[in-house]
């Protein structure tokens, strides 16, 4: 097991990550046993309103995980391919994240490693989700949860 794999185990068996999973935050799309670690597909609950299956998939790219961010796009399960655009989360605001015209295996957002290219600015106007070394996978899903669950998170 690679050393990226081996730390994304550590902290998906750790009480921040298991606690959104209890919670039906997030889940991992398969088991630790037969999941390929360096491409977990990752599931997050979503307001019906946005994304129309409750759940949208993510497989990630964990290559240098955690020094470097991981990076996910929005994917198909049951067809083990990207989830085709029109079945996309979208809404105000969402479709800015989950944006096909931009990527199709990204997510434009502080804590993708693909999108964070370019994006120095971002470090500054959201520095809770602008990833760090010492961020686990938990703040990639906190972050899609908050995208896809707007009403949670309005003050």
């Amino acid at each position: 097991m690679k050393p990226n794999e081996s730390l994304l185990k550590a902290h998906m068996e750790g009480a921040p990550f298991l606690a959104g999973a209890d919670a039906g935050k997030w889940g991992l799309h398969g088991t630790l046993e037969t999941v390929d670690l360096s491409h977990p597909v990752f599931w997050v609950r979503g307001d019906k309103r946005f994304v129309p299956d409750e759940r949208v998939y993510l497989r990630f790219d964990t290559t240098g995980y955690s020094q470097e961010a991981p990076t996910a796009g929005p994917w198909d399960a049951a067809g083990n391919c990207r989830l085709p655009v029109p079945r996309w989360p979208r809404g105000d605001g969402i479709s800015v994240v989950f944006n096909p015209a931009w990527k199709q295996d990204a997510l434009y957002s502080p804590c993708d490693r693909m999108a964070m290219q370019g994006h120095d600015t971002w470090r500054g106007m959201c520095p809770q989700w602008w990833w760090q070394p010492t961020f686990t996978i938990v703040r990639y899903l906190e972050f899609v949860y908050a995208c896809v669950n707007p009403a949670e998170h309005e003050n």
